[in-house]
Order: structure tokens, then C-alpha cells, then sequence
């Protein structure tokens, strides 16, 4: 026979009160750090998302920063050749084979068209004739365009197709 008197140890008088708040703390810590790992990838995420974006947009001004480099030392042949010549060169080829670089007249952007130059112009025409221009709009919509008088602009579709038909006029 079991003697009531004798006390049960605490432990066992327990209910099932203990088990549920413990798994009611283990669902809420767990869950918690569950949330914080979530977090911390959506931010690694985030921030690789920026990086990226960041180099993609420094590479495509780094391709235009080079190609009115390009340009630039064209103008540079062009000046040169007419101050050899006493006139600029009769054709595009005649300006690469003064170069001698053919690389020069290529935006580095993928799949683009040689720039093209505008022949039978003179020193004591208009500054904003066109005298090289990229033919695709790569930089951003915008193409490269190395006017007579030496400045180096990056026009749209539209103000490329105006100073076209300005230059156009000029060299009749």
C-alpha cells in the first residue's frame, strides 16, 4: 500500500503547464532567429543588388569616357594631317591609314559600329559641323559626336539627326 503521507517530490506534482511554455519559448526564439537570418540575407541581397547596379553604371561611363577619348585623339589625327596636308583627309580610309590605329574609330561597347567621319570639310566652316559621330545611340541612348571646331558631345537619336542635317548643308 502507498503511504499518502510522505510528500511527492515537486517534480512530479507538475502538470503539463512547464512542457508548453517551454515550447512556447523554443517557437519564439527559433522563429526570432529565424527572422534575423531572413534579414541579414535580404540585406546581403540588397547590397549585391546595389554593387551591382553601381558597376554596371560605372562600366557604361567608363565606355564613353573612352570613347571621347576615341574621339578626341581623333580630332587630334584630323589637325595634324590638315596641318601636314593643308587639308583634312579625303575619306575615312585615308584618315585610319593616317592613324594607323583602327581600333581608334570602334566604340569598345559590344556589337557597335565604326564612328563615321564626314569628308570634304574645311577649317573655316561652322564649329558645329559633324565631323565624327557614332552611328548607334550605345551610352545610354546617347551617341558620341566630335564636332569641327573640337568639341566632343553626347547627343540623342534626335539632336544627332538635326546637327547631321546642319552638317549636311554646310558641306553642299
Amino acid at each position: 500500500m502507498v503511504d499518502r503521507t510522505k510528500s511527492v517530490p515537486r517534480a512530479e506534482r507538475r502538470s503539463g503547464g512547464g512542457t508548453i511554455i517551454n515550447a512556447l519559448v523554443a517557437i519564439i526564439f527559433f522563429g526570432g532567429l529565424a527572422m534575423g537570418i531572413w534579414w541579414i540575407f535580404k540585406q546581403v541581397g540588397t547590397a549585391g543588388q546595389q554593387y551591382t547596379t553601381a558597376m554596371v553604371n560605372t562600366s557604361h561611363k567608363a565606355s564613353a569616357l573612352k570613347c571621347q577619348t576615341n574621339l578626341r585623339s581623333i580630332y587630334q589625327s584630323i589637325q595634324m594631317y590638315a596641318l601636314s596636308n593643308e587639308e583634312f583627309p579625303a575619306s575615312q580610309e585615308r584618315l585610319i591609314e593616317y592613324c594607323g590605329y583602327s581600333r581608334l574609330f570602334r566604340c569598345d561597347e559590344p556589337n557597335t559600329a565604326p564612328y563615321v567621319y564626314i569628308p570634304d570639310q574645311r577649317p573655316d566652316m561652322p564649329p558645329s559641323n559633324v565631323l565624327v559621330y557614332e552611328p548607334e545611340p550605345v551610352h545610354e541612348g546617347r551617341s558620341g559626336v566630335l564636332f569641327l571646331g573640337g568639341q566632343i558631345a553626347m547627343l540623342t537619336p534626335e539632336e544627332l539627326k538635326l546637327a547631321l542635317e546642319a552638317t549636311r548643308a554646310h558641306v553642299r
